[in-house]
């Protein structure tokens, strides 16, 4: 596969990241950017199409913050078929709700929480 080289600028905090995440996992910087960039276009092209979906979202939020999450999800209606919450040892709450329904509303729930959370992921699953 033909691979085409371009300029990119990192914070510096984001760089040191980036670095120590390659050398975690035995990749150089090319090879884990090229992986996050493959993981984040799949996750955002499943959107593209509007579609009934389903699948689920895991998403870390501070503890705080859980007050607006239970809301989000309560007016969710029929989207949200199964919620488990947890508590990390940090003080996170996190959420794995499984969703189904059209492409656009989960999506538009997808954004809402990830507007508060510190990770929010949606991975469809197989249909």
């Amino acid at each position: 596969m033909k691979k085409r080289r371009f300029g990119i600028s990192l914070d510096e905090d984001l760089f040191e990241e980036l670095d120590r995440a390659a050398r975690a996992i035995g990749a150089d910087r090319s090879r884990l950017i090229s992986l996050a960039t493959r993981e984040y276009l799949v996750e955002r092209i499943h959107f593209e199409r509007v579609h009934e979906c389903e699948g689920v979202l895991v998403a870390s939020y501070p503890a705080e913050s859980k007050g607006e999450v239970d809301k989000l999800l309560e007016n969710s209606g029929s989207l949200v078929l199964s919620r488990s919450h947890f508590h990390s040892r940090g003080g996170c709450c996190v959420e794995v709700i499984y969703l189904r329904g059209s492409s656009d509303s989960v999506w538009s729930l997808h954004a809402a929480i990830g507007r508060i959370c510190r990770a929010c992921r949606y991975i469809p699953t197989c249909l």
